[in-house]
């Protein structure tokens, strides 16, 4: 008996205790298991010990979790990677998945179960692709031969047919073999091709059960499934040939019952090639052997349709001679049955997949909206407080989006500035009203209070795991390129360019709209003073695109 090899398991983790708890789980669980304490390590003992699996941690000193799953993805991209951090995004998470991780694990995990859950499904579906990938160079190997024995066979015939050509009755017989074996590889090969460019389960067996017919010179071909029924009927799904309604009056079962004992039923029912050798003497036939001997069904064999040892249904063929199959055509039609129920597995296989992949999409999309939503009921509590400034989230958010896509940041960048916008000034629930709506120029006291909300926004942001860095936008977005700014005093590059483009919309609204204490400056004005600090106080290239947006593009504030 075969001894199992273990599994072994690399943890790249930078956190020495959820390496521990990760070793001595699956330890436990019977794996060996490997460890590395950063990235640039992880790949080194990746490209040394070629794990079976890997359980990558993203954020890591020397090189990320990302950088490292790209390497392993274009080295082995059939090694399966597990996700497990607690630090990254939903984006990361998704670019992840995008990039070829496999699974997605939170950290902290609070049920190993669901690691295990994990780890388990990710050998076994490894596991899958690697009997796929053996079956498919198998194949690859039968069709070579295959062919290879379709040329040494029709060398042995035509050296026969010279051989014996003084002999008129010999040589014909030899023509007619030549020409049966002929359309017999000929039909198998096509048969093979068929499986191999199939999209469609439907239009598969329909085109095999056709080549069978057309190229093979069959009388009738038909494919029918194993219904998991009481009866134990089978349900055909295509046919080719003399059909004449004759698989109308068939009512054939796979049951060990009077319906179930001829040739198909007990194909399925055996899971082995069945051959009706002569109609007119097979008394398993019964009711329908009349049927078959009228539409000159002289012969048939029925061929299991078998995939990882489960019986599908079968393939039945119908030829007009008696004892029309011999042990090698048996043998070779057994091999098309075959392919044809791994095509059929194939084609299901890509389907479920392809829905998988359609429902993370749509979750995904849910999840974007729900979050969407979040943040405008969250924005609308500010401007709820503050009737004066209801709506100038918004429009900032407006033009900073803007702003952003004309720049050509990304898509996820743009979304992000967006949200950031309309959340800018949260912080200023926690201003009294009185101060947000005086009429009067403020005092240094009152001013100061006002200046809280950056930082009040971010801590009551920074909890939250949004796809984009919102939080430090809010953070920021009063911050100066020559470090005047506040709440920290960040310049330049400390600066993120999100925050330096909402610092310029949040100027040219706020001066342009009114405010309690003084009327509004108007846009030109405001255009003026941005134009002015280009480069001092705010990031040029969102200044000239501001501009830009409103001389030649037509913007305008709602």
């Amino acid at each position: 008996m075969q001894e199992t090899k273990t599994k072994k398991i690399l943890t790249v983790d930078d956190d020495e205790f959820v390496r521990e708890i990760l070793v001595a789980y699956l330890e436990d669980s019977g794996y060996e298991v490997l460890q590395a304490e950063n990235g640039r390590l992880g790949l080194e003992v990746f490209r040394r010990e070629a794990p079976d699996l890997v359980m990558l941690d993203l954020r890591m000193p020397e090189m990320d979790g990302l950088e490292v799953l790209g390497n392993i993805i274009q080295e082995s991209p059939d090694t399966p990677v597990i996700l497990v951090s607690g630090m990254g995004t939903i984006g990361d998470a998704i670019k992840a998945l995008k990039l070829g991780a496999w699974d997605y694990i939170a950290k902290p995990i609070h049920d190993m179960g669901v690691l295990e859950h994990a780890v388990n499904k990710a050998l076994e579906r490894a596991e899958f692709i690697e009997q796929k990938k053996k079956y498919r160079e198998h194949l690859e190997e039968e069709v070579e031969k295959r062919t290879s024995e379709v040329e040494l066979r029709r060398t042995e015939l035509e050296k026969a047919y010279y051989d014996i050509q003084s002999e008129v009755a010999v040589r014909k017989e030899a023509e007619e073999l030549l020409s049966k074996k002929n359309l017999e590889l000929t039909m198998l090969s096509d048969c093979i091709h068929a499986v191999v460019r199939a999209t469609d389960e439907q239009n598969l067996i329909q085109e095999i059960c056709r080549i069978i017919i057309d190229v093979g010179a069959y009388e009738m071909a038909w494919v029918g499934f194993a219904e998991q029924n009481t009866e134990k009927s089978i349900k055909p799904v295509a046919w080719f040939g003399k059909n004449d309604g004759f698989l109308d009056i068939l009512n054939i079962s796979w049951d060990d019952c009077e319906h179930g004992r001829g040739p198909t039923g007990t194909a399925i029912r055996t899971g082995k090639p069945v051959v009706n050798e002569n109609s007119g003497e097979n008394q398993t036939l019964l009711f329908y052997r009349d049927e078959m001997l009228k539409r000159n069904f002289n012969s048939s064999i029925a061929l299991p349709l078998i995939y990882e040892g489960k019986v599908l249904g079968v393939l039945t063929i119908y030829a007009k001679d008696p004892e029309a199959f011999d042990q090698s055509e048996i043998d070779r039609l057994m091999g098309l049955a075959n392919d044809l129920a791994y095509g059929i597995c194939a084609l299901r296989i890509r389907i479920e997949r392809i829905q998988a992949g359609k429902e993370i999409e749509l979750h995904v999309d849910k999840l974007q909206t729900a979050l969407s939503g979040t943040i405008k009921v969250v924005a609308s509590t500010v401007e709820v407080r503050d009737p004066y400034t209801a709506g100038h989230q918004r429009r900032v958010a407006t033009l900073a989006k803007a702003i952003a896509a004309e720049m050509g940041l990304t898509e996820n960048q743009v979304e992000g500035i967006f949200m950031a916008g309309v959340v800018h000034d949260l912080g200023k629930i926690y201003v009294p009203a009185e101060i947000l709506s005086k009429p009067s120029r403020l005092n240094d006291i009152e001013f100061n209070l006002i200046r809280t909300h950056s930082q009040v926004g971010y801590d009551l942001l920074k909890t939250i795991d949004f796809p984009w860095p919102i939080a430090q936008i809010v953070h920021q977005h009063h911050e100066r390129l020559d470090g005047s700014g506040y709440p920290q005093g960040l310049s330049s590059e400390q600066i993120l360019i999100e925050a330096k483009i909402i610092c310029v919309a949040d100027v040219v609204e706020a001066m342009a709209s009114h405010r309690p204490y003084r009327p509004a400056r108007g846009v030109e004005e405001a255009l003026e003073h941005i134009q002015e600090e280009s480069g001092t106080l705010y990031d040029s290239a969102a200044v000239d695109t501001c501009l830009q947006l409103f001389s030649d593009k037509g913007f305008q504030f709602d």
